[in-house]
């Protein structure tokens, strides 16, 4: 599903996403006469849930924080029940299996970076009879790993870009062409 373009160095909603009913109710709500709200609430779905977003390493709490800063929302907009109901759409569209397996990735590799960066406190956590939680080579253990985990994403990445550009191009595939666009015939 492609409902938000790069155009001109600017992210902008496709006209046919307020059709779709998620959408549409964003739309509505928003009472103003430039529709403002609605679009950074557009916007955000995208930075928020989109593949391509380079929000998604960001773990959801401060994503949403950074977002809301970045796209000049007020700082006390929450996501509702609109917007989630929103949010959740646009993913089961947009999300292929390759998607889906890359965001899970984006995740995990976070959570160990999470991990990582608490080593201190792991090394200091101890049990009811006075043993070590975490020990050291199990730290150094993880940080071996690390390389691999970097070049298996890049890796992850590279697919699912390749995969977009293979949609991308059955869809424009799928397009007729304007009058014109096709040069003249002259015989």
């Amino acid at each position: 599903m492609r409902l938000f373009e790069l155009k001109e160095w600017q992210l902008t909603v496709r006209e046919e996403a307020y059709g779709l009913l998620p959408f549409r109710a964003i739309l509505k709500r928003d009472k103003s006469r430039n529709k403002d709200t609605a679009l950074k609430e557009m916007l955000f779905i995208y930075y928020y849930t989109d593949i391509k977003s380079d929000y998604l390493i960001i773990e959801p709490k401060a994503r949403v924080i950074e977002i809301i800063k970045d796209i000049g929302l007020p700082e006390d907009w929450k996501i509702d029940i609109v917007m989630q109901t929103a949010i959740d759409f646009y993913e089961s569209k947009s999300l292929t299996v390759l998607g889906k397996l890359y965001k899970s990735s984006l995740k995990a590799a976070n959570d160990t970076s999470e991990y990582l960066e608490m080593a201190d406190v792991l090394l200091r956590e101890r049990t009811n009879n006075g043993g070590t939680v975490t020990t050291l080579p199990m730290i150094t253990s993880s940080l071996e790993k690390v390389p691999k985990i970097m070049q298996n994403l890049k890796a992850s990445e590279k697919e699912l870009l390749k995969e977009q550009i293979e949609l991308d191009n059955r869809m424009k595939g799928s397009q007729r062409m304007g009058m014109f666009e096709d040069g003249l015939l002259t015989d």
